[in-house]
């Protein structure tokens, strides 16, 4: 850097002065104010310095000039100048591309069948399977693949992801008393229309004697729209408004083979409420409680849900709604991770026509397709 002091009767004349002979880039390094002969006459003392390299922008300024004078001598040594800077710089800051190239030279090219596996993970992770459960199912195909030597079809796939999924029948056996199953769950999630399909398929399938009580009370037209089912389908169908309803009821319906009891849908958020539910089904002996969720809901949701409807006692699951579905790997994340079996799967509205009986390898393909089949 070159370096120079200046002194001026002002800072302004000061800074004038290191304008003109040192240039714009010139910079300010100190200042001082200075009495002359011990006088009240006051200098200004100013340090300033600048870079000798000059910056591209001045050698680009400096070889236009020339080139406008004429003087190719002149053109020829700042062009020199100007390639050491560039050539310099460059060596001294190698560019970013360059280095992502030679790191992509070090690493190790994947394998055609690890290039296959990190698809296949890609595949189940999109299909909201979670990552845990995504890397175990790889693990299982690379295991079975290692004993069968055969290719990772979509079956092949689909046959590991389907040992995964726990599933459970629904049985009825005629007994001396009615089984009584109870469906619970969140707001929204169908299980109205859920216990229609149930009785009406074991009434008209199964040949059984079904009867319905309905406890939801709350909310509006529920008990309209089981009556009305009720009705045209022959089936004896109840209201409890109260605890103690459901006892008499129950001896109504002591000759009954089945009995469905339509809950009201409550937020998991509020365990007040779930304990009310609890409560009014106390009063009767619940030989099975399943809880309905929606499949349009997040795994997160989901889980969160199934966790906090375990004060009811429930052993199986129902998934509503799959023809609004995406995606269906919530449910393998909410069946593993809350260890209970998938007893049925919905996909419309028609009454009795859109349940499916829990079978795990339909689930797998439709979890790994995104597909009906």
């Amino acid at each position: 850097m070159k370096i120079k002091k200046f002194l001026a009767p002002s800072l302004k004349e000061a800074l004038s002065q290191i304008k003109k002979e040192l240039g714009d880039d010139a910079v300010i390094l100190s200042t001082k104010n200075l009495k002359q002969n011990g006088q009240a006459t006051i200098v200004f003392e100013v340090v300033a310095g600048v870079e000798e390299d000059l910056p591209v922008a001045k050698i680009n300024k400096s070889i236009k000039k020339k080139i406008e004078l004429g003087d190719e001598s002149g053109f020829d040594s700042e062009l020199k100048i100007l390639r050491q800077k560039i050539y310099y710089d460059s060596a001294k800051q190698p560019k970013i591309e360059i280095k992502l190239q030679e790191q992509k030279k070090t690493e190790k090219p994947k394998s055609p069948i690890e290039e296959q596996f990190a698809e296949i993970k890609s595949i189940l992770v999109q299909n909201d399977i979670n990552t845990r459960l995504a890397e175990k199912i790889i693990l299982q195909i690379k295991n079975q693949l290692n004993l069968v030597k055969k290719p990772a079809t979509k079956d092949f796939i689909s046959s590991v992801i389907s040992s995964l999924i726990p599933t459970e029948g629904f049985e009825v056996k005629k007994t001396s008393a009615p089984k009584v199953v109870s469906l619970v769950g969140p707001t929204g999630v169908g299980k109205t229309t859920c216990v229609a399909k149930l009785a009406l398929i074991s009434k008209i399938l199964h040949k059984l004697n079904v009867g319905l009580i309905s406890i939801d009370t709350y909310r509006l037209g529920a008990i309209d729209q089981l009556k009305t089912f009720a009705e045209l389908s022959e089936i004896e169908m109840l209201v409890a408004y109260k605890e103690a309803d459901i006892p008499k009821i129950m001896k109504r319906f002591a000759k009954k083979d089945l009995v469905f009891i339509d809950t009201v849908g409550r937020s998991q958020n509020n365990a007040a409420q779930l304990n009310e539910i609890k409560q009014t089904l106390s009063g009767v002996k619940i030989d099975e409680t399943i809880l309905v969720l929606n499949t349009t809901s997040s795994t997160k949701n989901l889980i969160d849900a199934a966790k906090k409807f375990k004060v009811l006692n429930y052993s199986g699951l129902i998934f509503t709604k799959l023809d609004e579905s995406v995606v269906f790997g919530n449910i393998l994340n909410v069946a593993n991770e809350i260890n209970k079996p998938v007893k049925f799967l919905t996909n419309g509205q028609v009454i009795p026509d859109d349940i499916i009986a829990a079978d795990s390898d339909y689930i797998a393909k439709l979890i790994y397709t995104g597909k009906f089949s």
